[in-house]
């Protein structure tokens, strides 16, 4: 998929890797590799489990 955009981070000069997605309710939604800017844009939903900070530092101990 060719949704990625890639800039350059002003730290540390890696190239950074992203991609566009929103959420709709409790749904997350990646943005399709159409580069054709007359057509309709697609999103796609995907897996993702919301998580809280608090669990995550639980889980990374």
């Amino acid at each position: 998929m060719k949704a990625e955009v890639k800039t350059r981070c002003a730290f540390c000069h890696d190239v950074i890797e992203t991609q566009h997605v929103f959420c709709e309710g409790d749904q997350v939604y990646l943005k399709g590799g159409n580069e054709n800017p007359l057509t309709e844009e697609e999103w796609y939903p995907i897996n993702f489990q919301w998580i809280s900070v608090v669990r995550l530092e639980e889980h990374l101990r």
